[in-house]
């Protein structure tokens, strides 16, 4: 299945829209809001990698601090910052290593190595990795070959020190979320024919939605994941739960539109800014989830059941409430567009 979804990408646009047209995948997104498959799986345990993920989630936001948002939202415990030094006796590794790390999760769009890109008020942001060849040139070890010197260029430590800097300015320039999932994943012992490693969470979505079609379609599917709706499925410890972001989110606060978005990123690239948590734990009232990039920092937070049910509280939707009365609580930062269950298979 895996190489079903990437040989949409490697498609020329105008083919991969007519097939997806072909597979329904435009016209038709899921046929069921409450697809069967999803429900029956729901009441399984998820299998070990994804909880291996969940428990992983939890020791990373352990090292960050332990951030939480309660289930209104609001943050009631803060840790580190992406760009700040480790709080406590032991500051090895600081925050911007630990994402440095994750980001080693993401195959590089280029031969420079990820986070690339530093931002600093011009139309285009520099390169980190040409900044960083600067630096070598600029060195007093090399002027000093070159017969300039001494004490011209930069001293090691200085070359040290200035690399260090460019390193947090990329991570702080480059939104990291998808890059920890994709570190979870990865540490997990997940496969690239399981997991779409990415910087972007629409792709391991997309290639979720398009395993789910296949499923539909009787196709056999090595995929990892299938795309559930949220509001009618669920979760379990290791199921991703996601939304739309950005300006974009507002129209696609249910889950055949994000569908359908995820359906033309498929089909032709098209952006589509996303954020995804991993789930930590489930009980009776609620659910717990963890994820990265969230105020700068690893997240915990918790999100409540509706009534009665085991499915999230409409009054986390953007439009589920108005959030003035007390059936219908003020979720303040947990209020978003969630929509999407992955779902492990």
């Amino acid at each position: 299945m895996h190489r079903f979804v990437f040989l949409f990408l490697a498609m020329p646009r105008r083919l991969a829209c007519g097939l997806l047209v072909a597979l329904g995948l435009l016209s038709a997104p899921l046929a069921q809001a409450n697809d069967a498959l999803c429900t029956r799986t729901a009441i399984q345990a998820a299998p070990d990698a994804a909880q291996r993920m969940a428990r992983l989630a939890l020791v990373e936001h352990a090292a960050w601090g332990g951030s939480q948002l309660d289930a209104q939202g609001r943050l009631i415990e803060a840790g580190a910052v992406e760009a700040g030094m480790q709080p406590g006796p032991s500051r090895n590794p600081a925050p911007w290593q630990r994402v440095m790390d994750y980001w080693s999760a993401v195959p590089p769009d280029s031969d420079s190595p990820l986070p690339a890109q530093i931002h600093f008020g011009a139309l285009r942001p520099a390169d980190r990795q040409l900044l960083e060849q600067a630096l070598n040139q600029a060195s007093d070890a090399r002027l000093m070959g070159l017969g300039v010197g001494p004490d011209q260029g930069l001293a090691a430590h200085e070359v040290a020190a200035a690399r260090v800097a460019l390193a947090r300015v990329a991570v702080i320039d480059t939104p990291w979320s998808a890059a920890f999932i994709s570190w979870l994943a990865r540490e997990a012992g997940e496969a690239p024919t399981r997991f779409a490693f990415s910087q972007a969470h629409a792709d391991y979505a997309a290639a979720a939605w398009a395993a789910s079609e296949a499923e539909r379609q009787g196709q056999p599917s090595s995929y990892g994941l299938r795309a559930c709706d949220l509001m009618q499925t669920p979760p379990r410890v290791g199921d991703l739960v996601c939304s739309a972001r950005g300006r974009s989110s507002a129209a696609l606060a249910d889950h055949e539109a994000l569908g359908e978005a995820l359906a033309q990123r498929l089909a032709n690239g098209r952006p589509l800014p996303m954020h995804c948590d991993v789930v930590t734990q489930v009980d009776a009232s609620g659910f717990d989830t963890v994820g990265g990039n969230l105020l700068d920092t690893v997240m915990r937070r918790r999100l409540d059941f509706a009534a009665g049910a085991r499915l999230l509280d409409r009054s986390y939707l953007s439009d589920g409430c108005d959030g003035a009365s007390a059936n219908c609580p003020d979720r303040h930062l947990s209020r978003q567009p969630w929509s999407l269950l992955l779902q492990w298979r």
